[in-house]
C-alpha cells in the first residue's frame, strides 16, 4: 500500500497540498467522504478522510485526534479560508501539534473532490488504469524537457512517485538506456510489482529516449531548426512568410536575436556538416544550462533563463546559434552572449579537438530581419587564422582598437599599476569594484543609472565607489583621470570576460 508521499505523486492529486503532520507514516489503505467530523473516531485505519464542510479551528483539533486514534492516514480539509503565511487559518497549532504526535497528515485541495476520490482508489488498487495514467503524465512532462537528462529523471520520478536516478541499474531495480549525443544514457528505478511494475518499465524507456534527446520532444525542436535554416537563406521578399511559419512553431522570430557562427574549419567539406550536427545538442545543451540568473557579483545581469531561449540550424557548412531575448539586451546581454560564446567553443573544441572550431558572434537586432543581419554580422567575424577562437562584430571599432591597444606590454603594464590596489583585492573582490566603476564611468558618474544597468541599489554602486577611492586615491572629477580609468576597465573586462558561476552580490 503507498503512503501518502508516495500518493502525491499520482496523476490527478496535483491539487492536494500537504499542511502539517508526517506524510510517510501510515499506508493508505482507502479514502472515504466525510460530511461529520464527529464520526472520524469510526473510520478503518489507512483512510484518507475528505472533509466536506470546514471546520473551525477548536473542532479540528477534536478531528485530528479522533483520526489519530483511529489509525487513518490523512485528513483533507476543503473550503478552508486561507492565512497570510500559507496554511488555512483553521490550523492552530495545537493541531499542528497532534498531527505530527499522532502520525496523520493533514492536507488540503480546493479541485475536484470526485476526481480525488477516483485517483485516491486507482493508486491504492495499484490497477492497470493508475499506471496507465502514470504513463501519460510521464509522457507529457519528460517530452517537454528532451535533452536534459537531469530534468527528465525529475520529470519521471514524479510521475512514477519513485527515485529515478542517472546510472546503470542495480539487483531489484529496473533500467533502461539510449544513445545520445555524449554517449549513452542510462535510467534506474526501484521495480514495483504488478501494474505499477509495467509503468516503471514504460516511462524509463520514454524517458531514456528523451533524455537522449530523441523520442516526440525533439520534433518541434528540428522543425524550428529546419525553419530557422530557411529564414536565413531564403530571398529577403520571403521573410514574411517564413517568420509567420515561425511564429506558429514557437519560434520566437519578434524578439531581440543575437547570432553565434560556428565553423569548423579543420575539417575537410565533406566531414563538416556531420561534426557540427553532432556538436549542436550539446552547444544548445550547453548554452541553456549556463544561461542561469546566476553570475559573479558586478557583473549584468541576465534576465531569468525561461525569458531567453537558444535555437539552432546548420547552414551553409556552419552551426548558427541563435539566441533570443524578449528586449533589447544592450551591451550587458552582448557581453553577456560573447562570454558563453567563448565557454561553448572551449568545451567543444576539447571534445574535438581535430575540427578547428572557430565562432563569430554578431551584434543585437530585432525582428526577423534582425536574425538575417545578426548571422551575417557573426559570419563576418568569425576568426580565420590562429589567435582567438570567438571573435565578436564591432559596429564602431572600438573593441578591435581595445584589443590592438591592450596586446602592448606599456598598456597592460599601465593597466596593472593604476587598477593595482584593486586588483590587490583579490578576482572575487576585485570584480565587482571594477563592473561597477565601468558602469558608474560609462554613464557620466552617475550612481542612479549606473545601478540601473548593473542592477544593483544606487547605496551599493556609492559604496563601491567610495571604496575604489579611497583604494586608488583617484580624483574621478578629473577627465583625464576618468578617461584612464575607463580604459583601463575596458580593457580587462572586455578582453577577459567573466563567466557565470555565483549569485550576484546585493552590497558593496
Amino acid at each position: 500500500m503507498p503512503s501518502i508521499l508516495e500518493l502525491l505523486s499520482s496523476p490527478g492529486l496535483d491539487e492536494v497540498r500537504p499542511l502539517v503532520g508526517p506524510l510517510d507514516a501510515v499506508d493508505v489503505t482507502g479514502v472515504r467522504l466525510e460530511p461529520r467530523p464527529d464520526r472520524l473516531a469510526a473510520m478503518p485505519t489507512g483512510t484518507i478522510a475528505v472533509l466536506l464542510t470546514p471546520v473551525p479551528g477548536h473542532l479540528l483539533d477534536v478531528a485530528v485526534r479522533d483520526a489519530a486514534a483511529a489509525g487513518a492516514a490523512a485528513l483533507v480539509l476543503t473550503g478552508v479560508t486561507q492565512a497570510p503565511h500559507g496554511l488555512p487559518a483553521e490550523v492552530t497549532a495545537t493541531a499542528r501539534a497532534l498531527a505530527e504526535r499522532g502520525r496523520v497528515a493533514v492536507l488540503y485541495t480546493d479541485g475536484d473532490l470526485a476526481a480525488l476520490v477516483v485517483a485516491v482508489e486507482r493508486a491504492v488498487a495499484g490497477s492497470a488504469a493508475d499506471a496507465l495514467a502514470r504513463v501519460a503524465a510521464a509522457a507529457r512532462e519528460v517530452t517537454t524537457v528532451a535533452g536534459d537528462p537531469d530534468r527528465v529523471a525529475a520529470a519521471a520520478a514524479r510521475a512514477l512517485g519513485v527515485p529515478v536516478e542517472l546510472r546503470t541499474a542495480g539487483p531489484g531495480e529496473e533500467g533502461a538506456a539510449a544513445a545520445g549525443p555524449d554517449g549513452e544514457i542510462r535510467l534506474a528505478a526501484p521495480a514495483r510489482p504488478g501494474h505499477a511494475g509495467a509503468a516503471v518499465r514504460s516511462v524509463l524507456a520514454l524517458a531514456a529516449l528523451a533524455a537522449a534527446g530523441g523520442g516526440h520532444g525533439d520534433v518541434p525542436v528540428r522543425s524550428r531548426g529546419r525553419l530557422l535554416a530557411e529564414l536565413l537563406v531564403a530571398p529577403q521578399d520571403q521573410a514574411a512568410r517564413l517568420a509567420a511559419r515561425g511564429r506558429a512553431l514557437a519560434l520566437p522570430v519578434d524578439g531581440w536575436h543575437i547570432a553565434l557562427r560556428v565553423e569548423a574549419g579543420g575539417l575537410d567539406a565533406t566531414d563538416r556538416p556531420k561534426a557540427l550536427d553532432a556538436v549542436m545538442s550539446q552547444a544548445l545543451t550547453l548554452l541553456r544550462t549556463w544561461d542561469q540568473p546566476g553570475t559573479p557579483p558586478g557583473t549584468p545581469a541576465s534576465p531569468p533563463p525561461d525569458t531567453v531561449q537558444w535555437n539552432a540550424a546548420l547552414v551553409d557548412d556552419a552551426l548558427v546559434l541563435l539566441s533570443t531575448w524578449p528586449a533589447d539586451p544592450g551591451a550587458d546581454g552582448r557581453h553577456a552572449t560573447l562570454a558563453r560564446a567563448r565557454r561553448v567553443v572551449d568545451r567543444l573544441a576539447g571534445l574535438r579537438p581535430e575540427a578547428g572550431l572557430r565562432c563569430g558572434v554578431g551584434s543585437p537586432h530585432r525582428g526577423p530581419l534582425g536574425i538575417r543581419t545578426s548571422a551575417r554580422e557573426a559570419r563576418a567575424v568569425v576568426p580565420r587564422d590562429a589567435g582567438p577562437a570567438v571573435a565578436a562584430h564591432d559596429a564602431v571599432g572600438l573593441d578591435r582598437m581595445l584589443l590592438e591597444w591592450y596586446a602592448s606590454d606599456t598598456a597592460r603594464e599601465a593597466v596593472a599599476e593604476l587598477l593595482a590596489p584593486v586588483l590587490a583585492l583579490g578576482p572575487e573582490r576585485a570584480e565587482p569594484l571594477l563592473r561597477t566603476l565601468q558602469g558608474y564611468l560609462d554613464h557620466n558618474n552617475s550612481p542612479a543609472r549606473a545601478a540601473q544597468a548593473l542592477h544593483l541599489h544606487r547605496n551599493a554602486v556609492g559604496a563601491r565607489i567610495r571604496k575604489i577611492v579611497q583604494l586608488t586615491g583617484a580624483d574621478l572629477n578629473e577627465p583625464d583621470v576618468r578617461l584612464a580609468l575607463q580604459l583601463a576597465c575596458r580593457a580587462g573586462l572586455s578582453t577577459h570576460p567573466v563567466e557565470p558561476s555565483a549569485p550576484p552580490a546585493a552590497g558593496p
